[in-house]
């Protein structure tokens, strides 16, 4: 009999879980994918598009096709709810069964843990292209008008690797615009030190961001919680207020909606607890991957942070996700993949991004020229197009 099984979010977890799927199950079981849009929009690159390296249609592209073609269906509408014992998705549209049910919502931004956090008022994000859109207004304003930058990220926060290309980009745009000298500029992150990235650290790069932000002169705030964020003002638990005329804040991401409030389904984070091979501890037929799992501190840091979700890792547990529901429905081994090699690679991304900001992967002494070409050429955001087609790869399936 046909299995059905229900993917919900189609961004990397959700697109790598039903291409994998598609070809594991050879079209005998319904595959479908639930997502509120139909665009794939590639995140890693919403950092570059405020100054101008990446425009919407650089970084994201209609799923529908790809879907089509594997024989996936695809549902637009958006999931406010599950019915995890009678096996339910609610939707606006209808209410729709499933035999196994992925999450994939990823994570949405929780402004509201900073108090004052007006995103486009008080401070900018890149959380969205709506936001990355108001922000690239608002650094060609500022760049007329040049004045104090703090560029951070605040307590739980877990994309830190987000801000510090932020601040590169920043740097860069300001020395070719021979800025530097008409700028303060300040970092503020509740990393224990620099380059911490919410894993401990990279070996070696502690001291080359130092010299680094001395160099372009960028004072740094570690250990930092923002008490509060006003109109030109960053205030920080102490009483440390920083004057700023462009503000901005890499905010903690917690779960969606539909999986908050769904009872006894989620952490106080809205984020889902599972097992080695993703199931969910309490529902064995529920699986989830990327953003949505909650994947714990393996040390406790001063001022609270979270845990980066890469590509690389989001893309290993959702073909863990597909092997295991293939296993369920064919027979055959589990994939097994512990905490701590999701650290691994995690960190293997992290040192390599640490390579290009601040090792010697490039020419000159700490220059910022590499920006120019986009660091993100030799890093994960190479392109959309080479994202799909790494996809159609017979590599894409291997763990």
């Amino acid at each position: 009999m046909k299995k059905r099984i229900v993917i919900v979010g189609s961004s990397f977890a959700g697109y790598s879980v039903a291409l994998t799927l598609s070809r594991l199950l050879k079209n005998e079981h319904d595959i479908t994918v639930i997502d509120q849009s139909p665009n794939f929009m590639f995140l890693p690159s919403l950092v570059w598009h405020p100054f101008g390296y990446r425009n919407s249609e650089d970084i994201s592209f209609d799923i529908r096709p790809i879907y089509d073609d594997l024989g996936i269906h695809f549902i637009e509408t958006t999931v406010y709810g599950f019915d995890v014992n009678e096996q339910i998705i609610y939707t606006p549209k209808k209410d729709i069964p499933y035999d196994y049910l992925v999450i994939a919502t990823g994570t949405r931004a929780n402004y509201s843990s900073v108090k004052g956090f007006i995103p486009g008022e008080t401070a900018f994000s890149i959380c969205s292209m709506y936001e990355a859109e108001k922000t690239r207004h608002a650094w060609k304003n500022f760049l007329e008008k040049p004045g104090t930058l703090v560029i951070g990220a605040a307590q739980w926060a877990g994309y830190f690797f987000t801000a510090y290309e932020f601040l590169l980009n920043a740097l860069y745009q300001l020395k070719t615009h021979k800025l530097l000298d008409a700028v303060s500029i300040h970092f503020v992150t509740s990393e224990p030190y620099l380059t911490h990235f919410g894993i401990g650290g990279i070996h070696g790069d502690v001291k080359a961001s130092e010299d680094l932000f001395r160099k372009y002169g960028v004072e740094w705030h570690t250990n930092a919680e923002i008490h509060e964020l006003k109109e030109h003002k960053v205030i920080l638990e102490g009483g440390t207020e920083i004057l700023s005329d462009f503000t901005m804040i890499v905010p903690q991401f917690i779960g969606v909606d539909a999986v908050r409030t769904t009872r006894k389904f989620a952490n106080p984070f809205g984020l889902i607890n599972v097992n080695d091979q993703f199931q969910h501890v309490n529902y064995p037929n529920i699986y989830a991957a990327g953003g949505a799992i909650s994947i714990p501190q393996n040390e406790d840091t001063f001022v609270p942070c979270g845990v980066p979700r890469t590509s690389h890792s989001t893309e290993v547990m959702a073909k863990a996700v597909a092997y295991n529901i293939a296993s369920e429905i064919n027979g055959g081994t589990h994939v097994t993949v512990s905490t701590e090699r999701i650290y691994e690679y995690c960190r293997e991304d992290m040192e390599h991004l640490g390579i290009i900001l601040f090792g010697k992967d490039r020419t000159g002494d700490h220059d910022l020229d590499f920006i120019a070409k986009g660091s993100q050429e030799k890093w994960a955001n190479i392109s959309i197009e080479q994202y799909i087609e790494s996809s159609f790869d017979p590599d894409f399936m291997r763990i």
